[in-house]
């Protein structure tokens, strides 16, 4: 996650939920993008919430991805999340990772906003959704 942070699919047993899905003739680039679209969603809300007190002059908090793009490359889905780093989210990574001048601590690293794209209670959350969104998917088809 060095250049973009992106989500793909990552949660244990997808395989297994995966091929049961396609086995029940369930449409797996559905399942797919709506997992990811709701991970998604998780990150975008925590840092929204984060950025509120970093509202100085706006920019960064406008840079926040808000709008889902699920990108294919293969039979891989991803999205990114969290700044468009050259659409005024570059100060993100100050806030997040903080600064130093001469040594000192200049700006103060925001663990809050480093957790809400990075930390293990999201990443918690964002696979336990898009588990829950494989089950539900396949749930519904089961009902046909």
């Amino acid at each position: 996650m060095a250049r973009k942070n992106r989500l793909t699919i990552d949660f244990e047993g997808f395989d297994v939920l995966q091929k049961r899905l396609t086995e029940l003739g369930g449409d797996a680039k559905q399942a797919a993008e709506s997992a990811l679209i709701e991970s998604h969603k998780i990150v975008t809300q925590k840092v929204t919430a984060a950025m509120v007190k970093h509202r100085e002059s706006g920019g960064t908090a406008d840079a926040i991805i808000s709008a889902p793009v699920v990108e294919w490359t293969g039979d891989t889905a991803a999205v990114d999340v969290g700044f468009d780093i050259t659409g005024g989210g570059l100060a993100s990574i100050f806030i997040m990772y903080g600064t130093q001048l001469h040594g000192q601590p200049h700006v103060t690293p925001d663990r809050n906003l480093y957790n809400a794209v990075y930390g293990a209670q999201t990443r918690k959350e964002i696979l336990k959704i898009q588990q829950q969104t494989y089950e539900k998917l396949i749930e519904r088809v089961m009902e046909k």
